[in-house]
């Protein structure tokens, strides 16, 4: 399944599935952000499993799903790709042991131009 396109991301939280926000996933890019940070970074595909590099930046008050207070943090993505969702986790880079489950749901395919 070709991953390029548009996604949300979720966290699972104590509350249940949190929203992370939008990214755009566009030939091993990867781009987006919600309200309180922006996020840029690399991806890969291999054999349906998806692995990202990641760098946050917040520009609100920091509030990471690590529980830190933080303005700028790296973490990979590590999951499964299977009927446009990427079930999987977050590994801060600094911090192996501390994961959160979490999932991204395609919602537009980039189009040809």
């Amino acid at each position: 399944m070709p991953v390029d396109g548009i996604w949300t991301g979720e966290i699972l939280g104590p509350y249940g599935w949190e929203n992370s926000g939008v990214y755009v996933l566009e030939n091993g890019r990867i781009l987006g952000g919600s309200n309180r940070h922006y996020s840029s970074g690399t991806y890969k595909v291999t054999e349906g499993r998806y692995h990202a590099k990641v760098k946050v930046h917040y520009y609100g008050p920091p509030r990471t799903i690590f529980g830190e207070n933080r303005d700028i943090f790296e973490l990979e993505v590590k999951g499964e790709v299977q009927d446009g969702v990427i079930d999987g986790q977050i590994v801060p880079s600094d911090k192996p042991e501390s994961t959160v489950t979490y999932r991204m749901t395609k919602r537009l395919d980039i189009p040809d131009v």
